[in-house]
């Protein structure tokens, strides 16, 4: 244990002497008069009950919180009182609003709570013997969850590396974080069984996906990592969600495609509105998160290796013969060139739209001649 106390409290006279005090009955009741501030609290929707939202007001609020809050670096809540020179240094990295924040990120986190789902029951297992599904597009749809099951298990990590360097002045963002970290280990759970559940198992390991999401985990600054990991990278995974959810052998997994999809379109609007808060609030930081998204394209080139590729083809044309395989590669194609599209649509609606002409994924359709034009920019 490297943080000890300074003071061994059982050798502690007056604190021995205190102890016993209070069991007799002699209280102080000093902190009854804390002097925080008294605010009248009701729920605005009384079927959506009392949410964060309905609890913005005054010293706890979030709308009045400043760009650097100089209170307390312990855990004392928002809104409580505290003596600094008696709390304890947590040593929070992320100090600044603009480090954390997202427009809407308490309705985010109050949804978070609201949309649980369990992959153990939501998901009608039992059903699955019910399909008559071709033993290669079974094979290639545990191939696709085994990849899944890989970038879900560093979407777990990812917020948990951050959240507890957070200064606690931004619990909404913490608790939203916290959210997403169970999320994204349903969803490596859900993948996980499925592709058991099928009766080929895992598949392949993808050291190409692996090396891409390696790079989030060791982005230098949050910011860095929330613009490579939701906006991005998890931006590329909703489109193939919803790609998936459309090439599915089985209802049971549409199904399962849909609950994930709910999930990780939430992550990606509080990606966006993270990186929306930046460009208004601290817009000097423009060319650092360029200079990282330089970087992240430049990996995500990497992530469609050849087993994940072919995989979806033979999901896509549902079999390997010529004539399925070519209506399989036709179809993928329309998922890359819709993942771009989609990647700067986001862009656009974060302020951020002039990342357009600069990302390399402008080049990367010409290069693979899918597409002759460039991707279609938002309107």
């Amino acid at each position: 244990m490297s943080y000890y106390g300074s003071t061994d409290y059982l050798a502690n006279d007056d604190f021995v002497l205190r102890m016993k005090d209070i069991r007799k009955g002699n209280l102080d009741l000093g902190w009854m008069k804390a002097g925080t501030e008294q605010v009248e609290i009701h729920a605005e929707n009384k079927k959506r009950g009392l949410t964060y939202l309905d609890l913005n007001k005054g010293s706890y609020g979030y709308d009045d919180l400043e760009e650097v809050p100089r209170g307390p670096r312990g855990i004392a809540p928002r809104g409580a009182s505290y003596d600094v020179a008696d709390q304890a240094d947590m040593g929070p990295e992320l100090n600044r609003k603009s480090d954390v924040w997202a427009y809407k990120v308490a309705s985010f986190y109050e949804e978070t709570l609201s949309r649980q789902w369990d992959a153990t029951t939501d998901i009608p297992w039992r059903d699955l013997d019910k399909y008559e599904v071709p033993l290669e597009v079974e094979i290639a749809f545990a191939q696709l969850c085994t990849m899944l099951t890989e970038v879900e298990m560093v979407a777990t990590d990812l917020p948990a590396k951050w959240c507890w360097r957070m200064n606690n002045q931004f619990h909404e963002v913490k608790g939203f974080l916290a959210g997403q970290a169970m999320d994204e280990a349903r969803h490596a759970e859900v993948f996980r069984k499925r592709a058991l559940a099928g009766g080929v198992g895992l598949m392949q390991g993808s050291p190409q996906a692996e090396h891409s999401l390696k790079a989030i985990l060791d982005c230098d600054t949050y910011s860095e990592a929330s613009a490579f990991m939701h906006l991005l990278a998890e931006g590329n995974i909703l489109t193939m969600f919803r790609f998936s959810e459309f090439i599915s052998p089985t209802a049971l997994d549409k199904r399962m495609f849909q609950l994930v999809m709910q999930d990780e379109a939430r992550h990606v609007s509080y990606g966006l509105q993270h990186l929306k808060w930046i460009v208004d609030q601290a817009p000097e930081r423009r060319e650092q998160l360029h200079a990282a998204l330089d970087e992240a394209e430049n990996f995500s080139l990497k992530q469609f290796d050849s087993a994940l590729f072919e995989a979806m083809i033979v999901l896509a044309g549902k079999g390997t013969s010529p004539e399925q395989i070519k209506k399989g590669v036709e179809i993928v194609g329309t998922l890359q060139i819709k993942q771009v599209e989609e990647y700067f649509q986001r862009l656009q609606r974060a302020g951020f739209g002039e990342r357009i002409e600069r990302s390399k994924f402008r080049d990367l359709l010409a290069a693979i001649s899918l597409k002759q034009q460039d991707p279609a920019l938002p309107a």
